[in-house]
This record gives C-alpha cells, sequence and structure tokens, in this order.
C-alpha cells in the first residue's frame, strides 16, 4: 500500500515503522558502531550494529548532540542497534539540515535535505532501502532544479531539469532503468541537436 506523502506530492511506504524504540537518550557521541568481524567505529558503518561505548547489549533509545552555542546538531533513534525512525540533523543556525527515515537500519521513508538558508534541496522517498517514486531537487531560491521518478531504485517515468530562470533544459524518458527519449535545451531556450535522438526525443 501507498500513500501520498503532502509535504511532497511524492509517495512514501505505510505504516513508516511498527515497533518503537525506548524513549531514554544518551549523547551521541557516546556510541560506537561494531561489525562482525570485531573491528569497531566511531561512525555509522554500513552493516554495523550499533551500542554505547563498553555497553554489551546493542542501543535502544534515543541520540542527540548539540553545537557549543547549545542549539540541537542532531536526534536519532535506535532499535536493536539499528537506525530506526526518523534521523534528524540541524545546521548551526537551527535550520533544518537533513531528515532520514529508517527501519531496522535501512533507508524507509522520506529522505530530505536542506540548505541551510531554510529552503528545501533535496526531496526523496524510499522502500526498503531503494528509491521508490518522486525524486526532487531545488535550488536555493526554492525553483525546481530536477524532477525524477524511481520505481525498486530504477529510473522509471519522466526525469526533467530546469534552468534557475524556470526554462527547460532536459527531458528524458526511462522505463524500468532504461532510457527511451530524451531532449534537450540551451539556456536560450533553443533546443540541442544530440547524437543518436531526433528532435521529437526519440533514437535516431
Amino acid at each position: 500500500m501507498r500513500v501520498v506523502n503532502s509535504r511532497t506530492m511524492g509517495y512514501f511506504p505505510s505504516p513508516m515503522t511498527t515497533e518503537t524504540p525506548s524513549t531514554r537518550s544518551v549523547r551521541y557521541a557516546t556510541l560506537e558502531w561494531r561489525n562482525s568481524q570485531g573491528e569497531v567505529f566511531e561512525n555509522y558503518q554500513e552493516g554495523a550494529v550499533c551500542y554505547q561505548k563498553d555497553a554489551e547489549e546493542p542501543f535502544n533509545g534515543k541520540a542527540v548532540d548539540h553545537y557549543d552555542n547549545g542549539e540541537l546538531a542532531i536526534e536519532s533513534s535506535f532499535l536493536d542497534g539499528y537506525a530506526h525512525g526518523e534521523e534528524m540533523w540541524w545546521f548551526e543556525n537551527g535550520n533544518k539540515n537533513s531528515l532520514v527515515t529508517y527501519r531496522r537500519g535501512e533507508r524507509h521513508g522520506p529522505h530530505m535535505v536542506w540548505h541551510e538558508g531554510g529552503q528545501l534541496q533535496v526531496d526523496v522517498c524510499y522502500n526498503n532501502g531503494k528509491r521508490d517514486g518522486r525524486h526532487a531537487v531545488y535550488y536555493e531560491g526554492g525553483q525546481v532544479r530536477s524532477e525524477a521518478y524511481f520505481s525498486d531504485d530504477k529510473l522509471d517515468g519522466a526525469y526533467t531539469t530546469w534552468f534557475e530562470n524556470g526554462k527547460n533544459r532536459s527531458e528524458r524518458i526511462f522505463k524500468a532503468g532504461k532510457e527511451i527519449k530524451r531532449r534537450e535545451w540551451k539556456r536560450n531556450g533553443k533546443q540541442k541537436e544530440l547524437n543518436n535522438w531526433k528532435a521529437d526525443g526519440t533514437q535516431a
């Protein structure tokens, strides 16, 4: 089942998460990641499990850290040692930096990134670790820079880009990851002549 994401008009899987981590909170800097080879890392490593330092059991709960000025820098939740739920980062000025949604360590749901001034920069959704649905990128002024659609982590549908003035830059059509149409334009609006592609976008 898919539901409309009212923030982006994209799509994300529902429900986002079905289990709730502990509400206890620790400093993010007290965590470490351990892999199956016995290696220990101070920062996230793919496939590694999160522990509090010197703890024997994987970490359950919420981890936070702050900037020197007191502003919140990160807030993340863990379940059985894996990121689970929303992980939120902020800039030092208090504006949002990024939001990643996890389900037991896999990206699952909205993944959003902001410019430091507060404008949305990237808006994409994941389904079990794979891009799924609308993927949009924005200029700092708020204009859409690119918009693409994914299915099972493959481009599927229209992939359009724009210049900052709003004029079309490119228009490509994909089916299951394979490009089937392409057109491109110059900044002045004149269509480019492309090798292997006709003016209507079909292959030559």
